[in-house]
């Protein structure tokens, strides 16, 4: 697992810049926030729906008699596909989104779906198999789960963009090569700022209108349901934003290629 430079690529040399595509991911994020809430609304809904209908309500029965195991187990997986896909749709969405932002131009949210579904079984797949190499990692030991989490973090820009299809892992690996305790230091610090922001926002919002939809999630598809879409669609999408750049930086150091360029892919 060591990542030490070779000589023979003076890219290794160059460093991300994590710095830099922190502060852009902020930048793009708080400015153009109501777009990205747009983008990722939709697919945290849907989510937030199904955990609400099939997973909560199972462990609501747990212990009682009758309880059906295979039934619960079979929602807990549905459940955490519909969560896989909902954030790697988001992230196909809002990488294309990304740059547009970072051009000051228009939004195309009819061109970044069409994108998305066109590319959508390359990207389930694909984000089923690295989502299970990443747990594997993580229940074994906790480091080479987040190393093989950041070989593979651009995966979802390398299908979308580069039209890699079911070679985005060795894309995705090619481009992170030399970059990826970096990597995993920029996704730490935004996982960081996401929670931060999403605890605080959730502290007010049940100030406001109560705590019972924290206790009762399923209770109804009232004002909590939609929260946590909300919710959802912006950690989403802010962590979208920071992948997209990471792409974009791995991208110019490696091939000299420009943000425009990655945009002209997808006109």
């Amino acid at each position: 697992m060591t990542d030490t430079g070779n000589p023979e690529y003076p890219e290794a040399h160059m460093p991300l810049g994590v710095g830099a595509i922190v502060g852009e991911t902020f930048s793009i994020f708080f400015k153009k926030i109501h777009l990205v809430l747009l983008l990722g609304f939709i697919p945290a809904l849907i989510e937030v729906i199904v955990n609400n209908y099939t997973v909560g309500q199972s462990f609501d029965d747990i212990g009682t008699a009758g309880f059906d195991n295979t039934a619960f187990y079979s929602g807990v997986i549905v459940s955490a596909l519909i969560t896989l896909l909902a954030y790697a749709v988001t992230t196909a969405v809002i990488i294309q989104f990304a740059y547009d932002a970072k051009l000051a131009r228009a939004a195309r949210i009819g061109s970044y779906f069409s994108a998305a579904v066109v590319n959508l079984p390359a990207i389930a797949v694909l984000s089923i198999v690295t989502t299970i190499l990443y747990f594997i990692g993580l229940v074994f030991l906790v480091v080479p789960g987040i190393w093989i989490y950041a070989v593979f973090s651009v995966i979802v820009p390398a299908i979308v963009i580069d039209r890699a299809g079911f070679g985005a892992m060795g894309r995705s690996a090619t481009l992170t090569k030399n970059y990826r305790w970096p990597i995993i230091g920029a996704l730490i610090l935004m996982g960081l700022c996401i929670v931060l922001v999403v605890m605080v926002v959730t502290f007010v919002f049940a100030a406001a209108f109560g705590f019972s939809g924290i206790a009762d999630p399923t209770a109804s598809l009232g004002p909590w349901a939609f929260f946590e879409a909300a919710l959802n669609a912006i950690a989403y999408g802010w962590l979208s934003i920071t992948i997209a750049l990471i792409f974009a930086r791995l991208k110019e150091i490696k091939e000299g290629v420009s943000v425009s360029d990655l945009v002209d892919v997808f006109k």
